[in-house]
C-alpha cells in the first residue's frame, strides 16, 4: 500500500509541476531555450519516473517489501553510518561556503573528491579526473551554452 500511495504522491508532482511549468510566459524573442524548458524537462522526467512507479506498483502480485533484517538483539542490522552522513552534510555545506569565492568548477570538482572519499573511494587521482570532467562538462553546458553564468572563481577559463 505505501509504494502505491508514493508512486500515486510523485505522479500527482509531475501533474502539478507540468501545470506550473505551463503557466510561466514564454520568453519573449528568439531565445532558443526559454525560462520554461528546464520545469518542463523537469516535470516530464518526473512524469514519466511516476507512471513506472504506479505501474508497477498497480501490477498483480506486487508485494511490500520484506521488513529489514534484526540481529540477535532485536535491532535492524543495518544502521546508518553517522560519521559518514555527517562528513557528508559538512562537505555539501563546504560546498556552498566555496561556490561564489572558489569558483563552480574548482568548487564542484573538490566537492565529488570529498564525496567520493567519504563514499569509500580510495584511488584520488581518479577521482580528482572524473570531478573536474563532470564539473568543466557541467560548466561549459551552462555558462558557454545555455548563457546562465556559473561563478567563474580563482582561476577563470579562457576558453
Amino acid at each position: 500500500m505505501t509504494q502505491r500511495i508514493v508512486s500515486l504522491g510523485f505522479l500527482a508532482a509531475a501533474v502539478v509541476v507540468l501545470a506550473q511549468a505551463f503557466a510561466i510566459p514564454q520568453g519573449e524573442g528568439y531565445q532558443a531555450v526559454g525560462p520554461r524548458a528546464f520545469p518542463l524537462l523537469v516535470g516530464v522526467g518526473l512524469a514519466v519516473v511516476s507512471v513506472i512507479g504506479v505501474v508497477q506498483a498497480f501490477r498483480p502480485g506486487t508485494r511490500e517489501p520484506a521488513p529489514a533484517t534484526t540481529d540477535a538483539g532485536g535491532e535492524v542490522a543495518e544502521k546508518p553510518h553517522w560519521p559518514s552522513v555527517l562528513l557528508l552534510i559538512g562537505s555539501l555545506a563546504g560546498y556552498a561556503l566555496l561556490l561564489v569565492p572558489a569558483g563552480y568548477w574548482q568548487a564542484t570538482t573538490a566537492f565529488f573528491v570529498a564525496v567520493a572519499r567519504v563514499l569509500g573511494s580510495r584511488r584520488l587521482v581518479r577521482d580528482v579526473l572524473v570531478g573536474l570532467a563532470l564539473a568543466l562538462a557541467t560548466y561549459f553546458l551552462f555558462d558557454r551554452l545555455l548563457g546562465i553564468s556559473l561563478p567563474p572563481g580563482l582561476v577563470r577559463l579562457a576558453i
